[in-house]
């Protein structure tokens, strides 16, 4: 797999112009260059909208990035809504790699549709340990998020890749455990809104634990969101907006009668080094994908240049985007750094 980073769009028209049908795509840029690009997309280019790119010189927003790959490797299946539609069509891309350890999918969704818990539910036929990872696509000002198959637009899509070369998942959580626990009292699911903590209203009772005031909560989201526990793993659910009867509603699924750890924010860099030290091989490829929230605390913090020193300096064949949540295996989280690396 080879990362591309493209400054203008003029760059992309011809470099698409040019690419053999042998090549597969994957492009990652803002909505509007989404939707300048997708009429010169051939059938096996992918275009995904982002809210910023990441590329072998690091972290920019406003360019192109992506990676190309030899195209007989990959299948290419539209999600439709909803998903159990293209439950065959998954299910037969999904037989013909379960075997291979290296193999993945690559699930790109509709960020603003709130449906992959949804989408990651029907893959119940995927077995645990097969690697699935992804990210959902950003909006423009209309609220509009852009997926293309060649030309032709799609709400979500996956792209089963049957690789030889070793590769491996890595998730990454700058926040840690408070210690501090909220109990979901009363939500609704699928609307992501939680009503009561603990038997409160959910912004008193978040700002109480907090020891904050109630009307500066929000400013308090970045850097203390939630963590769902399963097993041994951490899942980020971050806070979206507080509603006028003092409800919550977050980017991800929150289920009554569980416990949910109160985060604070450890300091990123030090924890991307430990990161990089725990990765089990030195990678060839790696496509990173990271949250829009993680962007706002690195852009208010400072924070892009030393990532990507250690980044690029770990492996320059680097490419990735701004997502709106990421798929970490069947989990959809937020705040996350979700990382492929290809030997």
């Amino acid at each position: 797999m080879k990362a591309l980073s493209f400054d203008t769009l003029d760059e992309v028209k011809r470099y698409l112009g040019e690419k053999p049908s042998s090549r597969g795509l994957v492009l990652f840029a803002s909505a509007g260059a989404v939707r300048e690009l997708s009429p010169h997309a051939p059938a096996n280019a992918v275009l995904c909208s982002t809210k910023g790119e990441y590329t072998p010189k690091g972290y920019r927003n406003g360019v192109v990035s992506g990676f190309e790959y030899d195209a007989d490797i990959a299948d290419i299946v539209e999600i439709l809504h909803p998903p159990v539609l293209s439950g065959d069509n998954l299910k037969a891309s999904y037989h013909k790699v379960k075997d291979n350890v290296n193999a993945f999918l690559l699930l790109l969704c509709d960020g603003r549709a709130a449906m992959e818990e949804t989408i990651l539910s029907s893959l119940y036929f995927i077995d645990q340990e097969f690697k699935v990872l992804g990210g959902s696509a950003a909006d423009d000002e209309s609220g509009e998020t852009y997926l293309y198959i060649g030309s032709r637009r799609v709400r979500n899509l996956g792209i089963f890749f049957n690789l030889t070369a070793r590769t491996a998942l890595i998730k990454e959580n700058i926040y840690v455990p408070t210690g501090t626990k909220l109990l979901v009292t009363e939500a609704d699911v699928f609307g992501r809104t939680v009503y009561s903590f603990n038997g409160r209203p959910a912004a008193e009772e978040y700002a109480r634990v907090l020891d904050v005031k109630e009307d500066l909560l929000a400013g308090h989201f970045l850097s203390n969101p939630l963590g769902k526990r399963y097993e041994d793993d951490l899942i980020i659910a971050s806070p979206m907006v507080i509603n006028p009867d003092k409800s919550i509603t977050f980017y991800s699924q929150l289920m009554p009668s569980t416990y949910l750890e109160v985060l604070s924010a450890a300091d990123p860099l030090v924890v991307l080094e430990q990161t990089l030290r725990e990765i089990p091989f030195k990678p060839a490829f790696v496509l990173n994908i990271n949250c829009t929230l993680r962007d706002r605390l690195f852009l208010r913090d400072g924070l892009w240049a030393g990532f990507d020193d250690k980044m690029i300096g770990f492996c320059g064949n680097t490419a990735g985007f701004i997502s709106y949540g990421e798929q970490y295996y069947k989990k959809h989280a937020n705040q996350t750094m979700v990382l492929l690396l290809v030997g």
